[in-house]
């Protein structure tokens, strides 16, 4: 009988210990604004305010963190997996090594953070604003972001993969050694951003328009063009092999030491286009190098 008992306890008390969050660590981060070493686990904070913290080692994992204000603090080895951080304020802050997996952050405020190793993995990111953030080491994994704000953010030895920018209008984006293989930007609007030394094989530019945007030595092998103009760019040592271009328009723009080979250039109209040392189907074009 005893054995029953304790196998109980085991099964069905203990889990639930071992996860809830120590109430003397919150009232002391509540009141300090520093949390070092805490299990926060299964928590409800929302709507508080933490601007100007400090956070590290930490365990926010299954909580409400709804419209928690986080603005200018500093973030170590924190975890949010699984929770809601819808409107959270994350403006100005500085991370390092946070995990976001499976987490609500609709419409959050993410603007202009400095974060190096982030994790955003299955996370909801509907109508959130990344607006002037910079992200170093960071992954991007089945995601939808959808009317999601990106101008001005810098991506740096980043990896996309089943990421959606579908229908979007982004200005002043840049992606420097980073792999966004499969990328969907159907029917988007790309201003002036940069694209360098990355992979973008097999993404969708599908009906998109890309104006004064610059990508270099890139992988674009067997990418989607189709019906997208392409205006004042610069696409050089870009590999374009087997890439579908049928209808596409390219004006303007700077090809040199770029490869056209096995490229589906049906309708494609080039109209002002520097070809240097670029492979096309039928051979090397060096019309005005």
């Amino acid at each position: 009988m005893l054995s029953k008992v304790l196998l109980y306890i085991h099964l069905f008390i203990l889990p639930f210990a071992a996860y809830a969050y120590d109430e003397k660590q919150l009232n002391r981060f509540k009141v300090i604004k520093i949390c070092k070493n805490c299990d926060l686990t299964n928590s409800d904070i929302a709507k508080e305010d933490f601007n100007d913290s400090i956070i590290s080692n930490t365990n926010f994992s299954n909580s409400n963190l709804n419209k928690v204000n986080f603005e200018k603090s500093q973030f170590k080895n924190t975890n949010f997996q699984k929770s809601e951080l819808k409107k959270i304020i994350f403006n100005d802050s500085k991370m390092l090594n946070l995990d976001f997996s499976n987490s609500n952050l609709s419409y959050a405020k993410i603007e202009n953070i400095v974060g190096d190793n982030i994790t955003f993995s299955k996370s909801i990111l509907s109508n959130s604003n990344f607006s002037g953030s910079h992200f170093k080491n960071s992954k991007f994994i089945n995601l939808k972001l959808t009317e999601a704000k990106l101008n001005n953010t810098k991506f740096i030895k980043s990896i996309f993969k089943n990421v959606a920018l579908k229908d979007q209008d982004i200005k002043n984006i840049f992606f420097s050694n980073s792999n966004i293989e499969r990328m969907n930007f159907e029917l988007t609007k790309i201003n002036r951003s940069t694209f360098e030394n990355s992979s973008l094989k097999g993404s969708n530019f599908k009906s998109s328009n890309l104006f004064e945007v610059s990508i270099t030595d890139t992988n674009m092998e067997g990418v989607v063009l189709t019906d997208a103009i392409i205006e004042n760019s610069i696409l050089t040592h870009v590999n374009l092999k087997g890439a579908n271009l049928e209808n596409a328009q390219f004006i303007n723009v700077d090809l040199t030491n770029s490869n056209f080979e096995q490229v589906n250039l049906i309708n494609t109209k080039f109209v002002d286009v520097k070809f240097c040392n670029t492979l096309m189907p039928s051979g090397i074009r060096n019309d005005n190098c």
